[in-house]
């Protein structure tokens, strides 16, 4: 399924429950659904992993997307550099399960939006989105993320390979 056909999906709980893993999912999904729907802007993007680390039994994957096209291969390999700087202790802190579509820059155990040094990396790079995804160290990719705009927040879910018909 390819990035615009998963969006298209999203009109319906039933796109976010098809795509949506664990207990409880389809009331995630709807309400998924009722953030995208109330979006300004929206859209699936394709996510380009920047480094991916393991401990124990967790991985932790450096993503970055592009809200306004392909992510090009200079910025990439430039926040590819920049997110190889970090030890993993940083990205074990900033990362998310994500579950569902959930807020950008909210982290559960620091609310100050600075401290999301990762997060930063996109900053300068108008339209660059970068963030630690929690996965298993054996799990799918996460080829997409969906992405939207409400209120002037950016919500994101990445969307895990493995359920991507």
């Amino acid at each position: 399924m390819n990035a615009q056909a998963l969006a298209a999906s999203f009109d319906s709980p039933t796109g976010f429950a098809a795509v949506m893993k664990g207990m409880f999912s389809s009331g995630k999904a709807k309400k998924a659904h009722a953030v995208w729907t109330s979006a300004q802007r929206k859209g699936v993007h394709a996510a380009v992993e920047l480094r991916f680390a393991t401990h124990e039994s967790f991985g932790y994957a450096v993503m970055a997307f592009a809200s306004d096209g392909p992510l090009d291969v200079p910025t990439r390999e430039h926040l590819a550099a920049q997110a190889d700087r970090f030890p993993l202790g940083v990205l074990r802190y900033e990362s998310m399960s994500y579950t569902s579509l959930m807020p950008l820059h909210r982290h559960p155990r620091s609310y100050d939006r600075n401290a999301h040094t990762v997060e930063a990396l996109g900053e300068p790079h108008p339209g660059v989105h970068v963030f630690v995804a929690v996965t298993s160290p054996k799990g799918p990719g996460r080829p997409y993320v969906a992405h939207c705009v409400v209120d002037g927040r950016d919500w994101i879910y990445p969307i895990p390979g493995d359920r991507v018909r």
